[in-house]
């Protein structure tokens, strides 16, 4: 259906890789291995028809569907074959678009970004078994920008489905998708209903060895990435409380944990454990002053019940996976990681050379010295990944929340972030709060588990073996 001979990938002007010879045929299931910035992203969007390949090479991509005759063409992808990238769901949540999640799903129908007509019956019909498949039929009106992350994603995969495309391909498609939710897809893979269906994927995560998979290595042509070292430092001991919670946690009128009474002491790094929707990401928001507990409930942060928000963020840094739609596109990596010493998006004050010289090393530390001028919409996902912890912590913060921060990093890239945020923890700087569905991305010193029971509402304190 799709084939191309060799051709050069470029990103932000500049050759990434080289791929190729490569075809795609009906039910083919391949899986594209690279680490961070090699140019997997890149090659979807050139199989999709979004990109060229390099200037000269059009030609040596080639669609052929059904008994047509083979074009150099993109136009004749359109409506068989389908992309899921990241990027997309950062697009709802850049824009606000006030969407159920029945509704996102049917805009695929058309490939549009909102919906512009009533679906038909048969739609309808469609629309419902695809959200079964996918266990999300109790999600149907409920606001696309209200969901969990993993809930989003599901949603954004069954929309991907809509049109009953010959080839799919998803780019870490699975990121934020707690282990049944994972395991349900690859189900959704292997069954009839895909059989005849090309899925191509991207992921940095183990990909489970299922008959008739192939891999595609893409290897980058020159590597820009830095090096994070470790830094050993005695670890800092300290009774100092730095948030109390006491109350009730509703998220949109849905009582989330109740009878909430915790508190988090200076370097007790912590992980919070939870499936997809059970209020992981709301209770870091909490812990971030932008969710409130119900009225009669109260957090204090630092031991000050009247700290004002602007002070809070100052003190406070969030990593969440939907920053990606909070900057501009053409705003400068630099700009970006600058911003996390203000807490804001776009630079207000002026920057002090001391200021700058910090950003300079955050980010060395982090691998992206070289992307520090390019614009941020050219990086790819996990280079943009690593720009966005390299913000979290340039503030040398006394909390740092960190939502599925490792989604989207190859190993190498997450074994040296590791490295970095284990200083960061031994020095006593800074105390973690985070969340993840991968056992592997919880750090050796993450001593304190809590998981949210949605079956009981409680939030509970899990037994770690030392």
């Amino acid at each position: 259906m799709i084939s191309i001979g060799r051709i050069d990938l470029c990103q932000g002007g500049e050759k990434i890789c080289a791929v190729g010879p490569w075809s795609i045929q009906s039910g083919d299931r391949w899986w594209v291995r690279g680490p961070n910035g090699c140019g997997k992203s890149t090659l979807l969007r050139v199989l999709v028809g979004e990109l060229w390949p390099a200037p000269g090479q059009h030609e040596q991509r080639h669609y052929q569907f059904d008994e047509e005759e083979p074009t150099w063409s993109p136009l004749a992808a359109k409506g068989r074959v389908t992309l899921l990238t990241p990027e997309r769901q950062n697009r709802y949540l850049h824009q606000d678009w006030d969407l159920t999640a029945a509704e996102v799903v049917a805009t695929g129908f058309l490939d549009t970004d909102i919906l512009h007509e009533r679906p038909r019956p048969e739609e309808f019909t469609r629309l419902g078994d695809l959200m079964d498949q996918l266990g999300i039929r109790e999600l149907w009106g409920s606001p696309f920008l209200e969901l969990s992350q993993g809930e989003r994603r599901r949603v954004l995969i069954a929309r991907a489905l809509a049109n009953d495309p010959d080839i799919l391909l998803l780019d870490e498609f699975a990121e934020g998708l707690d282990r049944e939710a994972r395991e349900s897809l690859w189900g959704l893979f292997a069954s009839p209903a895909m059989s005849g269906k090309a899925i191509v994927l991207t992921t940095h995560r183990d990909a489970p060895l299922l008959e008739g998979w192939q891999a595609l290595d893409v290897e980058p042509v020159a590597s820009g990435a830095q090096k994070a070292e470790a830094v050993s430092v005695s670890r800092a001991e300290s009774d100092e409380i730095l948030v109390h919670a006491k109350g009730d946690l509703y998220l949109e009128g849905q009582l989330l944990v109740k009878d909430l009474d915790w508190t988090l002491i200076h370097g007790q790094h912590t992980a919070v454990l939870g499936g997809n929707g059970s209020g992981k990401t709301s209770f870091l928001r909490l812990l971030w002053g932008e969710l409130h507990l119900k009225v009669g409930g109260k957090v204090t942060h630092f031991g000050d019940p009247d700290l004002t928000v602007r002070e809070l963020r100052r003190q406070v840094s969030y990593f969440q996976p939907d920053m990606h739609a909070w900057f501009r596109p053409e705003q400068e990596v630099q700009e970006v990681i600058l911003s996390g010493i203000f807490s804001t998006i776009d630079l207000y004050d002026p920057v002090s050379d001391q200021q700058r010289e910090t950003m300079l090393t955050t980010a060395e530390r982090f691998g992206v010295t070289a992307f520090l001028e390019r614009s941020f919409d050219t990086l790819s996902y996990g280079q943009a990944r690593r720009v966005l912890l390299a913000r979290a912590l340039v503030a040398n913060p006394r909390l740092v929340l960190l939502d599925e921060p490792f989604d989207g990093l190859d190993s190498d890239v997450r074994e040296e972030i590791f490295a970095y945020l284990d200083s960061v923890a031994s020095s006593g700087a800074s105390t973690f709060v985070m969340t993840s569905h991968h056992a592997e991305d919880q750090p050796k010193w993450i001593r304190r588990v809590v998981a949210i029971r949605p079956e009981t509402l409680c939030l509970e304190e899990v037994v770690v073996e030392s």
